[in-house]
Parts: C-alpha cells; sequence; structure tokens
C-alpha cells in the first residue's frame, strides 16, 4: 500500500492592495494508494492553487487555515529540509506549459539528470555545489546518461540517443510534455500532480500522453491528481473526479458517475456546456452562477442552489431563461450543413496551391556557400473562404496550420501560389494596401501573451485604427461599439489584461480584430486554454458576430468536438498538405482518410473507445520530418491500414463522397457496414479490408456504401 493524501478544509489567501482573495476556501479531498483523483472545475475555481498547495509552491499566497497530510506527515507546517527531501523523492509536479517548465540553455538530458541527482541528495544542495553542476556536464558518466535514456523511452521519446542532446527548442510541444514528465518521473515520486498536462496539444499527442500516464500508475502504483479542465480527460483516466467551484469543492464521486449522473447543478451545467452535448450550430449553454462580488456565504445550502444554463440573452426576472438557438442557423434544417447550401455570395479568400518554405539557417555563411536549405511548412494547399462561412483547420502540432493562417494574414510570404482577396492577388501585408490589410484580422491562441500588458484595453483597440488614420472622436466611438459587439462593458476600455478574465482577454482579442469593420477573421485556437463554460461564451459570440456582421471564419483548433460544432467545412493537414477536405458532417462522421479517423480516434472519452481497433502509441508516434519526406503517402509511415502501394505512389487530392481527399483507398479503408453506420453512438465495430479486396490504386468509389 502506498502512501495517502488528505487535503482538509484547506485555505489559501492572496492578499493585494486593494483586496484580499480566498483562492482555495476550504476543499477537501483524499487520493488513496494507486488512485488517479480528478480536480476539475473552471477557470480561476482554485484547482491549481490547490495543487501547488500540496507541494508548498503555493506563494505569493499563503495557507490560513487547513491541513495537507501525505503518508501521515503535516505538510502546512514542515520545514525547507523536509520539503525538500519530499519533493525530491515523493512528490512531483508537472506544469501546464513546458516552454516555461524547462530550461531553454540546457538540454533536455542533463535537466532530466539534474531531476536524478536531486532524487539522489534532496536534502543537501549546496550553492557550490549546484554552481558547479551548473557549469559542466549532467551527463558525464555512461550510468547516468543510460538513467537519462531509459526515463526517456519511458515516456515514448523516439530516438532518445539522437534526442539527448537536444535543446527545448528542438522538440515540439507534446515532446516537450514528456521531457517535463521525463523529469516528474526520476524522482520515482508516490504522487504525481499533473496540471493541465494535456491542455494546448492536439488529441493524438493528448493520447500518447495520458496513455503514459495510466500505464504508469499501472506498472508502479504511483498515485496521480489530474488536473484539467477537459471533462473527456479526466473521465477516461480517473477513477474518482473532485469538482470545485469558487475555491470549494462541490461533488466528488467516482468518474463514470459524475460524467453520466452528476447530482450537483453545477456539475450539469459544466457537463451541458460540453460541444458535443448539443446539436452543431445551435446556441451553446453556458453555466450562469452569481458574479463573485454577489455570491452569498457558503452554508449547507449550496450557493449554485438554481443555476440555470444560459442559452439565450433574453432577460427574465433579472437574469437569464434558455430559449434555444438565437436566430443562428447554418441553413440546412437543425443539425448545420455544408457552406454550399448556405447561399453565399462568393469566395472573399482564394488559395490556389499555396506553398510557403523556411530558411534552415539566416546565417550569410551558409548563404554565399550554397547550404541555402529550407524546411517547407505548406506544400500544394488550396482553399476558398466565403462569406458568411466557418471553415474549420484541424491537423497535429507541427502540420503547418499556423503556417497557413500567417500567409493569409501576410505575415509570411507564400514561396509558390496564388492568395487572392476579392478576386485580386495579394502577397504579404507590406505589399498590400490599407483596405486589404484591413480587411483580415486575426485572433491569436493565447490573448495574455498577445495583448500588450502596458495598454487598456482601450489603447489595444485603438491600435490598428490610428494606424489606419482615423481620428480621436471616431477612434472612441468604434471602441465602444466594438466593445458592445463582444458583450463587455463600455467601462472596460480603461482597464488592463491582468484585471481580467481568460475570457475577457480573449473578447478583447477580437474586439481588437473587428476593430477595422473586416471581413475575414482568423482564429487560431481561440478557445485552446479556456474553460468549458467560457469556451461556450466565446462560440456563442463568434457565431452571433459572423450572423449579424456575415464574417468569413478560418478557425484553427485541435478541438475536434468545437470544429464539429462551429465548422461548415473541415480542413485536415498532414505534414504541410490537405489529406480531406469536405463537409463537417461527413468528414467527421464518415471520414474518408485513415488520418482522420486516427484523429478522431483520439479524443478522450470517445464513446466509441471500446471498438478502436489502432494502436495509439503507433499513431501517437511523431510524423516524418518535412525536411526529409518518405516516399509515397506522407501518412503510410503511421497509417494501420497502408500497403505496398502507399509507400510508392503519392496519391492526389481527388474529389471522394462529396469531399477531397488525398488516398489511394479513400473509401475503401472501412467496411461497408462501418461506413453506414459511422457518427452512430452505438456504431458496430470498424473492420478493414485486406490489401486483396481493394481495387487499383488510386481508383475511388463514388458512393459511401462503395457502389
Amino acid at each position: 500500500m502506498g502512501p495517502e493524501l488528505v487535503v482538509d478544509d484547506l485555505r489559501v489567501r492572496f492578499r493585494t492592495r486593494s483586496e484580499t482573495v480566498d483562492a482555495v476556501d476550504g476543499a477537501s479531498f483524499t487520493v488513496g494508494p494507486g488512485e488517479v483523483v480528478g480536480l476539475v472545475g473552471e477557470s480561476g475555481s482554485g484547482k491549481s492553487v490547490t495543487a501547488r498547495s500540496i507541494v508548498r509552491l503555493e506563494s505569493p499566497g499563503e495557507i490560513v487555515d487547513g491541513s495537507i497530510k501525505f503518508d501521515g506527515r503535516e505538510l502546512t507546517s514542515a520545514d525547507d529540509r523536509t520539503l525538500r527531501r519530499l519533493r525530491g523523492r515523493e512528490l512531483a509536479m508537472v506544469f501546464q506549459d513546458p516552454s516555461t517548465t524547462l530550461n531553454p540553455v540546457y538540454t533536455v538530458g542533463e535537466q532530466i539528470a539534474e531531476a536524478i541527482r536531486i532524487r539522489e541528495n534532496p536534502g543537501r544542495q549546496p550553492f557550490l555545489a549546484e554552481l558547479a553542476a551548473g557549469v559542466s556536464s549532467r551527463l558525464r558518466t555512461r550510468r547516468r546518461r543510460s538513467e537519462v535514456l531509459e526515463l526517456m523511452e519511458t515516456v515514448g521519446i523516439p530516438q532518445a540517443d539522437e534526442r539527448i542532446d537536444a535543446y527545448p527548442h528542438q522538440f515540439s510541444g507534446g515532446m516537450c510534455q514528456r521531457v517535463a514528465l521525463a523529469m516528474a518521473l526520476a524522482r520515482r515520486p508516490s504522487l504525481l500532480i499533473a496540471d493541465e498536462p494535456t491542455t494546448a496539444l492536439d488529441t493524438t499527442t493528448q493520447a500518447a500522453i495520458l496513455e503514459r500516464l495510466a500505464r504508469l500508475n499501472a506498472e508502479r502504483g504511483m498515485e496521480i491528481l489530474l488536473i484539467s479542465h477537459d471533462l473527456g480527460v479526466v473521465s477516461e483516466l480517473c477513477d474518482r473526479v473532485v469538482v470545485m467551484y469558487d475555491g470549494t469543492v462541490v461533488e466528488c464521486g467516482p468518474a463514470e458517475s459524475v460524467r453520466s449522473d452528476p447530482e450537483h447543478p453545477y456539475t450539469k451545467a459544466l457537463l451541458a456546456c460540453l460541444p458535443h452535448q448539443s446539436e452543431p450550430g445551435s446556441r451553446l449553454p453556458t453555466a450562469e452562477w452569481p458574479p463573485a462580488d454577489d455570491r452569498p456565504s457558503r452554508s449547507d445550502e449550496s450557493p449554485l442552489q438554481g443555476t440555470v444554463l444560459e442559452t439565450d440573452r433574453t432577460a427574465v426576472d433579472g437574469g437569464t431563461t434558455a430559449t434555444g438557438d438565437r436566430g443562428w442557423t447554418r441553413g440546412v434544417g437543425e443539425t448545420g450543413g455544408s457552406g454550399s447550401d448556405r447561399g453565399v455570395d462568393g469566395s472573399i479568400v482564394e488559395l490556389e496551391d499555396v506553398a510557403a518554405a523556411f530558411r534552415q539557417s539566416d546565417a550569410l555563411v551558409d548563404r554565399v556557400l550554397g547550404r541555402d536549405e529550407r524546411v517547407p511548412a505548406v506544400d500544394g494547399v488550396s482553399l476558398e473562404l466565403r462569406a458568411g462561412e466557418t471553415v474549420g483547420l484541424v491537423g497535429e502540432s507541427g502540420c503547418g496550420k499556423s503556417t497557413l493562417v500567417r500567409l493569409i494574414a501576410g505575415l509570411e510570404g507564400a514561396t509558390t501560389g496564388e492568395i487572392r482577396l476579392r478576386g485580386e492577388r495579394i502577397g504579404d501585408a507590406d505589399s498590400r494596401t490599407d483596405d486589404q490589410l484591413a480587411d483580415i484580422g486575426v485572433v491569436f491562441q493565447n490573448p495574455t501573451t498577445s495583448l500588450n500588458p502596458k495598454r487598456t484595453v482601450g489603447k489595444t483597440i485603438a491600435e490598428p485604427l490610428f494606424e489606419a488614420g482615423w481620428d480621436e472622436s471616431r477612434r472612441k466611438d468604434r471602441i465602444e461599439e466594438v466593445l458592445s459587439l463582444v458583450d463587455l462593458p463600455v467601462e472596460y476600455a480603461t482597464r488592463y489584461p491582468r484585471q481580467l478574465s481568460g475570457g475577457q482577454c480573449q473578447r478583447v482579442a477580437i474586439a481588437r480584430a473587428l476593430a477595422l469593420e473586416l471581413s475575414v477573421v482568423l482564429l487560431d485556437e481561440p478557445t485552446a486554454a479556456l474553460d468549458v463554460s467560457t469556451q461556450a461564451r466565446i462560440l456563442n459570440l463568434l457565431a452571433d458576430l459572423q450572423a449579424d456582421l456575415d464574417l468569413a471564419y478560418l478557425f484553427v483548433s485541435h478541438d475536434l468536438a468545437v470544429v464539429r460544432h462551429i465548422a461548415d467545412r473541415v480542413a485536415v493537414m498532414y505534414l504541410g498538405q490537405f489529406v480531406e477536405v469536405g463537409p463537417t458532417n461527413r468528414v467527421l462522421s464518415a471520414p474518408t482518410h485513415p488520418y482522420t479517423q486516427t484523429l478522431l480516434d483520439a479524443i478522450p472519452g470517445n464513446e466509441a473507445e471500446e471498438c478502436r481497433q489502432w494502436d495509439r502509441e503507433a499513431l501517437a508516434g511523431e510524423p516524418p520530418s518535412p525536411t526529409s519526406p518518405p516516399d509515397g503517402c506522407a501518412f503510410h509511415p503511421r497509417c494501420p491500414v497502408a500497403s505496398e502501394d502507399c509507400t510508392r505512389v503519392e496519391p492526389p487530392l481527388e474529389a471522394v463522397d462529396g469531399g477531397r481527399t488525398r488516398c489511394l483507398y479513400a473509401g475503401e479503408w472501412r467496411s461497408d457496414d462501418s461506413q453506414r453506420s459511422a457518427g452512430d453512438a452505438d456504431a458496430t465495430e470498424t473492420q478493414f479490408i485486406t490489401n486483396s479486396e481493394r481495387t487499383e490504386p488510386g481508383v475511388a468509389r463514388t458512393g459511401r456504401d462503395g457502389r
């Protein structure tokens, strides 16, 4: 039996110049030996502060009351020497953003080795010894190097012997998160605390990380406290779920029970916010509760008694009521449809065979010597963005999605091909007219880094207006107008980003993009770091704006449930190319390319879990390097149904079943029965036909049922 973690009536307080904030206010829960417990709740509910308090990293907050016991030892009163020993051997934490966790000036191998060294001598870390360790390699001995390689292999880092001396910037986000996990495992902890470890990862990388955590729990009996706002992730990995609201625990129980039959109104509200719970194209419910300043004091009665789900802005008795859609439909019944049925006026942006490549080195010597090697990022992409339509762009990290956004926005220049705006060819931002620049706006993934912390909201929105030559009076009117469009009070114009929540910051980013009365909005992971209720509000806002202003959206996301809900068409990208394009309801229900099916199968909490046939670990391996792509189909090294032909023949993007697919056997790698039942929650087991049953390479059947 391993040690037990017991958190009892924990209270953590932050003191600011203007007020005192009780971030955690009476939280209580346990993590038993060998157990995986999920801690969920919205941003600001106290999840991360609770986790950091367990390892005593709560500063600048302070624990003012309550108890944290691990293996019977009280941590709230433990001295520094005891805490160093516990952090070095018993307690480990994986933080949300590996780019800030890892030291950019040390190799990943050295950082893992440092964690091993601390485990061996956690109680004694004198300054001179640390200084000496910092100026010499931490991989001095063959034994230490071997230990590091073993840990890298344990967390699934391929070619560990070749990558042990690489730096963090040479790794993808998913690989950096695996390095952070290896550093935590180097201490052989009894309890691993993982704070949002998969938030910004694509579905296949996310699936691989979850698979590793589950395997480590099974093999080592390691307790895991998993913090997440992704209820799918929690329900897949965890034995029990603890739901936090406003610093306290409101519900706790078995994961499946909490997910399928929640008791607390707040838990029910969170689950209702999930996109897959609503019809595609409908207005999402959002959890509503008293604002922070008006919340009643805690008592035996829940402060959320009478929680409502907001699906409209219709006021009822000073609150809201659920009245269904707010006039936003896709034009095809109640369940959405393809953009071709919407009666759009035509394409605003057109991409024709666009490609982009980047130099591996900008050094003058390399150019003089002719070593001007380039890395292809986008390869032969064609796409149209139409008024009033949303195109979803999905794919793994590094496939070229963000580069494509930057090409359309003019932040990068295309190597070959054409980008046209309203029929006129455009280049990078420097070559565009003021009107062309004003016609396309970008909303970036992380609003806290895309907003200048020293500028007020009003000045942030005014910046593009000032550059466009608007006078002060006109700028002021426009700021008030766009704040109203994104449902923010005019008073927020004087606030700074640090005074806003994550959802409010994202609304400001959207307002800035809308400032110049644009026609196209490029949304690069706009909801990736948001909790489910805030995500629902942003998606509803985007729908309202599109309905009111007839905007064209390019929506980049890893979350296929969000894409299914908001997009009319979907483009699936792999290694710089589109491998499948088509109407959302067809592509994400009956995909004709194995890679699309891979992304769908990797979704955490997928109800068809028992129907999966494919090896997650094989599918979650890193894509081939764009500098040396494989012969034939780029996906064949990871494809579970690849044949000999796939290694030799590069498939074209051909019309198949109402869309376009880059696969030699498009529509044929699934059985007729599985294709007819795709998208049904009770879908029968997917089967694959053998190579001998396939038709000639490149010949695609026209019907979904193979006729």
